[in-house]
């Protein structure tokens, strides 16, 4: 079903706006909501509103942009007229009232309220009947003072009576309903500021009354008359000192061409530069040049020419011809009406005027000058901008980066590349790390084909605040030039923005337990007593906004990786992956991280870090893959002590590998009978090669130990173990091979030469593209060797030269 929409001002929203009014007033005679809270629903912002009022009527503002109507509609209340049958029944309630029939009286004011509940009168009747009643009497007054609010006096005398029962709220808003009745009343004015300063003292919660006290000082210059100017210029100096002193530059244009449109007779030099230096910031030009004509004192010859646009638009031209100025006119007022001029693209006066202007000591008049080369550049004169530049940068007391870079700007546009380059590089003396004149600076030497020198530009010191917009730049040049390993050092150093470095092991074990950003790190050394930041970290500028969005962090940090990868950089890389854990906006890649993770401690030969992250992930991923994985782990690592891991892992799997991963752990610790156990088990169910070779290991081994029992039964059934594994292993060479080691542990020097000989003899295992013959004729002519050596060097000589000399 489609909504129903009411228009405003039909009958339906003239109902409903009464129907509204009624239940209001309700809510606020039974107690339900406060005179500031009824009010509220009325006066949205009232005194933004009146100031705004107040504004629109002065006939002559000076260049005060329109203010936007606010999007909330404020609700004026219109004082309602009884028709003239209500009004002769409110005389008769009057009436009765002065006889004392007060309960007559009531109803007939009751009465009227039913039938006209927005007028006034019958509230201020109700109000005197319950004079005996003093909080039903005042409601009855704020409610005729809301709804005839024209009586200044009336909300002066509620103001005291809200003052003596302590209720702030209402009384402010009484003290600012009396300005609106009496706007040119200054006393009601400074009633309300004495109430604020006492407020302020108090440290009163301000926001909660929607009134500050510069806003105080913008309504007393708007509704002042003409004739209290020297009021208006007092409170429109404090108020246009506050406003810029919160960077409200409309604020401050407006209160100040309030006070210009009514006494602009009275305003001072001072004055009027802050109107010129507001007009000219919002490029009001042609505002400040009627200023200067009406109230300075300049003559200015301009012609009107109407010219026909491409669209037949009529458009009109302002050509000023000629210009003369007062001896006397400040300095501070000529240079604004020069960059008025210039702005206006009157370059034939311009060239005129800068010519007198620039007899002035740069000592006194820098700033003016930089002012003034600011507007020239603006607009494209850098030539006439040399002139004003090269006396202030031969002026020790302007010898600064930023007037540097001005003329060093300059100079480039113009073409002059080569004393462009000059003043860059004393910008950089006078401030290292700035990146404009870096970024500037490698683009010119770039164009000229110095890349050694202008990749060294883009180089920041990290001891100082760095921009991590350049590092960014220079990581994309770095890349365009094949510098892969700078690229790496750089692109680091700017992920390390986001990317923590951890101290110890216990920030590292927070970081794969919980998802977060690096304040979490920090927060934690906080609750350590430590510094949150390292020494060496690198401070990046926060008033930059360059920021990656999480895409392109993503694949920075893979274009990272790949490059650490191919240039063996495993620590590099290990680092990296750590950080990009804590990273926020890689959160939804962290299943990836915490693989790439483990990539790199194993590529770094970091085993202790690699097995916390293989458990988790054959927590989560059973397979194959991560059995030989974690097998890997286990054995590169020689951890011996994660037999309690083992058991929770394989607790409810029902399946064999955990036999040899159980065996396995017990057969390196040393304790084979258990491990023995286990193979057992494994090969029972699975008889397979591996099973039969660790079976015959495990006995072999114990055969070894002195403190074992029945020595030929072990070593018999070592080998009755190793012969299954020759028959269920397909692999001639291996099988023939490890029998062989077990005849060589065993002494059996005569069948470990036969078998030794079989493996020289045997076909290669495979063949690779990559690694090419694989065997283990290697292997086998080296054992011989350590069984010739001692008896038959020439045998043993005869196999070193035909199977270990490399060609």
């Amino acid at each position: 079903m489609d909504k129903f929409i009411v228009q405003p001002g039909t009958s339906l929203d003239v109902e409903r706006s009464k129907n509204l009014d009624i239940e209001l007033t309700n809510k606020f005679l039974n107690g339900q909501m406060s005179f500031a809270e009824y009010s509220s629903e009325w006066y949205c912002d009232d005194n933004k509103q009146d100031i705004e009022d107040d504004r629109i009527s002065d006939e002559d503002t000076v260049g005060s942009p329109s203010t936007q109507s606010s999007e909330k509609v404020t609700r004026r209340r219109k004082v309602t007229r009884l028709t003239p049958a209500l009004m002769g029944l409110m005389g008769e309630a009057n009436l009765r009232f002065v006889r004392g029939e007060k309960e007559i009286a009531e109803k007939m004011c009751h009465e009227i309220i039913k039938e006209v509940p927005d007028a006034a009168e019958p509230y201020q009747t109700l109000a005197q009947i319950y004079e005996d009643d003093p909080e039903k009497s005042l409601q009855f007054s704020l409610l005729a003072a809301h709804l005839n609010p024209s009586d200044a006096n009336e909300w002066l005398r509620l103001a005291a009576i809200s003052k003596q029962r302590n209720d702030i709220k209402q009384e402010m808003i009484c003290y600012t309903q009396a300005i609106n009745a009496d706007p040119k009343n200054f006393e009601i004015h400074l009633k309300r500021l004495e109430l604020l300063a006492k407020l302020e003292e108090s440290k009163y919660p301000l926001y909660n009354l929607n009134i500050n006290r510069v806003r105080c000082y913008h309504r007393i210059v708007t509704s002042l008359p003409v004739t209290e100017g020297a009021t208006i210029m007092k409170y429109a100096r404090l108020a246009a000192s506050m406003y810029h002193e919160s960077n409200e530059v409309e604020k401050t244009l407006e209160v100040m061409s309030s006070a210009y449109a009514k006494c602009s007779k009275i305003f001072t030099v001072e004055d009027l530069n802050i109107l010129l230096e507001l007009l000219i910031a919002k490029k009001e030009y042609k505002t400040c040049i009627e200023i200067f004509v009406g109230h300075v004192g300049i003559d200015i010859e301009a012609e009107i020419q109407t010219v026909k646009k491409e669209n037949n638009e009529i458009e009109e031209q302002t050509h000023y011809l000629n210009c003369t100025i007062p001896n006397n006119l400040p300095i501070d007022l000529r240079s604004k009406l020069l960059v008025c001029f210039i702005h206006l693209g009157a370059i034939n006066l311009v060239q005129t005027l800068l010519h007198d202007f620039l007899s002035n000591d740069v000592e006194k008049a820098g700033d003016l000058y930089m002012d003034i080369e600011e507007a020239l550049s603006a607009v494209g004169y850098h030539e006439l901008a040399m002139q004003l530049l090269e006396p202030l940068v031969q002026n020790t007391s302007y010898d600064l980066g930023a007037v540097w870079l001005k003329h060093a700007e300059c100079l480039y546009k113009l073409g002059r590349e080569e004393d462009a380059i000059e003043s860059y590089y004393k910008v950089l003396k006078h401030a290292p790390q700035h990146p404009t004149a870096r970024k500037k600076l490698f683009t010119i030497l770039e164009k000229k084909g110095s890349i050694d020198e202008a990749l060294n530009i883009l180089q920041q010191d990290y001891k100082y605040v760095v921009n991590a917009r350049l590092l960014y730049e220079q990581c994309i040049v770095l890349k365009k030039y094949g510098k892969l390993l700078k690229y790496l050092e750089v692109g680091e150093a700017l992920l390390s923005k986001t990317f923590p470095r951890y101290r110890h092991q216990a920030e590292l074990k927070i970081a794969l337990r919980t998802k977060g950003g690096v304040e979490l790190i920090h927060n934690f050394r906080v609750m350590r007593g430590e510094n949150p930041f390292n020494e060496d970290d690198i401070h990046f500028d926060e008033e930059e906004e360059f920021k990656f969005s999480p895409e392109e962090e993503w694949l920075f940090f893979k274009e990272l990786l790949e490059v650490a990868y191919k240039h063996k950089k495993y620590s590099t890389m290990q680092r990296l992956c750590y950080g990009a854990i804590m990273s926020k906006a890689l959160a939804p890649h962290r299943k990836n991280l915490e693989f790439l993770c483990f990539q790199s401690c194993l590529l770094n030969s970091d085993y202790y870090n690699a097995m916390k992250f293989i458990r988790e992930i054959t927590q989560k991923n059973r397979s194959p893959r991560t059995w030989t994985l974690l097998n890997f782990v286990l054995s590169a690592a020689g951890e011996y002590s994660q037999i309690k891991f083992l058991y929770r892992l394989f607790d409810k799997d029902t399946s064999m590998v955990k036999n040899l991963f159980l065996g396995n752990n017990f057969l390196t610790s040393g304790r084979y009978l258990v491990a023995l156990k286990y193979f057992l088990e494994y090969h029972e169910q699975c008889k397979e090669p591996i099973s039969a070779l660790l079976i015959a290991i495990s006995n072999l081994v114990m055969a070894a130990q002195r403190t074992m029992d029945k020595h030929h039964n072990l070593i018999v059934q070592g080998l009755c173990y190793m012969m299954i594994y020759n028959e269920l292993r397909k692999c001639s060479a291996e099988s023939n091979y490890n029998i062989g080691r077990a005849f060589h542990m065993l002494n059996i020097n005569n069948l470990a030469i036969e078998y030794y000989e079989k493996v020289l003899n045997s076909d290669p295992i495979s063949k690779c593209s990559q690694h090419g013959i694989i065997d283990l004729k290697k292997e086998a002519a080296y054992n011989l060797i350590l069984l010739y050596k001692g008896h038959s060097p020439q045998m043993a000589r005869r196999y070193l030269t035909k199977y270990l000399v490399i060609d």
